[in-house]
């Protein structure tokens, strides 16, 4: 069995004072990375020589002119990607704990990690020092608020993310090389890790160990101190290319559409500096640019064949599960939770169908001396293939390979 291959990547600008901090820190690791790539990016400091000190160790060091956190972190990981399976990112102002890559890993294997593109960990604020974050400070308070929905048993991961980025950095990011690669980052200033989480969240790619494995540096020159209106205008814009890059995933799969819809509705209640009333008056300005027949044509491009929401009344499971004592929208949890159920409960029918008639199929197929005799000379492999998920599609192959037999 192929060995998954491990990368770090560190992007480095004028971080002399902590980028020798972060190597260490990967070097330390028990299990330690198969490529270490720094790439510093135009550095007027002292970067350079640091991490140049650190090359007889197996760190593999680039220089390049300014180009910018996510040009930066793009190039490396397309570098990455060309000999490693898996790419972890750590910002040369960060560092990791020792057993990180040994504990996170095991999450891209084995039974539950189908899907999963993304690993995230809990992690530690610190100051310029390496000292935890005094617990006054506000950005300290911020992530207890954030990491005390860990305890929400009901919340998804594509929820927490409406409410807040509580991987919080770039360097929480352990990927799939080729979905970093498919999905690079935007040139944001302070969002590019979002929009990427956001994304891996909504597909359902993303999966969690919450232990505390990365320390995260606060300090001056961190990007987030700033005047608020740069920050939310970002957030907004973020959330505008959401719409704009996921409307086809979201109108063509109903498990994307449910984590966005989630995802959407979760912002609402957002502390991560998305101001759901300015959004709202953004899509009102969109609308407002568009005229009757494109609206119109908007709204009948919706179609109820492939939409199932179309098919039944959005308030139905409300009043129906309303116990008739209390306010009937504080049932709206009861009402989702019910909704899943129905949900589930129809998959597993479909699917109980689907297996019916998927062995019906397959019994008239071994009964075919045509079919037998051909499979016998290696002909037919898409037939007998047993390629899909489920029933549902492998039925849904299996009736295309017939089709094009």
């Amino acid at each position: 069995m192929k060995q998954t291959r491990l990368a770090v990547i560190i992007p480095c600008y004028n971080h002399a004072h902590y980028v020798g901090k972060a190597i260490e820190s990967v070097l330390d690791q028990t299990r330690p990375p198969d490529l270490f790539l720094v790439i510093d990016d135009g550095s007027k400091d002292n970067s350079v020589e640091v991490i140049r000190s650190y090359e007889d160790r197996g760190v593999k060091l680039l220089v390049q002119e300014n180009a910018g956190a996510h040009n930066t972190l793009n190039r490396a990981a397309k570098i990455a990607a060309e000999q490693c399976d898996l790419i972890s990112i750590l910002n040369s102002d960060d560092f990791y704990e020792p057993q990180r890559f040994e504990k996170c890993l095991p999450l891209f294997e084995g039974e539950g990690s189908e899907g999963t593109q993304v690993v995230v960990t809990g992690l530690t604020m610190i100051d310029p020092d390496n000292e935890p974050l005094a617990t006054e400070e506000s950005r300290a308070k911020w992530l207890r608020a954030v990491w005390s929905m860990a305890k929400d048993a009901d919340l998804s991961i594509w929820e927490w993310m409406g409410i807040a980025n509580f991987p919080v950095t770039s360097s929480n990011i352990i990927a799939r090389a080729d979905y970093l690669c498919a999905n690079p980052f935007r040139p944001y200033r302070f969002n590019h890790d979002y929009f990427f989480l956001s994304g891996a969240a909504i597909r359902g790619g993303i999966r969690l160990l919450e232990e505390c494995l990365l320390n995260y540096r606060v300090h001056p020159e961190n990007n987030i101190n700033s005047a608020p209106a740069p920050l939310l205008k970002e957030m907004l814009r973020m959330h505008l290319d959401l719409y704009h890059d996921y409307a086809g995933e979201v109108e063509a799969d109903p498990a994307v559409r449910r984590r966005f819809y989630q995802y959407m509705a979760a912002t609402q209640s957002s502390i991560s500096s998305f101001h759901p009333g300015l959004f709202q008056l953004l899509l009102a300005k969109l609308a407002a640019k568009s005229d009757e027949a494109t609206l119109e044509s908007l709204i009948n491009s919706l179609d109820e064949s492939s939409i199932d929401e179309l098919n039944d009344y959005p308030n139905k499971a409300l009043v129906n599960t309303w116990d008739e004592k209390t306010p009937v929208f504080h049932g709206a949890a009861l009402a989702e939770k019910f909704e899943v159920l129905k949900r589930e409960r129809n998959g597993l029918k479909a699917e109980l169908r689907a297996t019916q008639e998927l062995a019906k199929l397959r019994n008239e197929l071994l009964k075919n001396k045509g079919r037998a005799l051909t499979s016998l000379l290696g002909g037919g492999s898409k037939i007998t293939s047993d390629a899909g998920k489920g029933a549902v599609e492998k039925l849904a192959n299996l009736r295309e390979a017939l089709g094009s037999d």
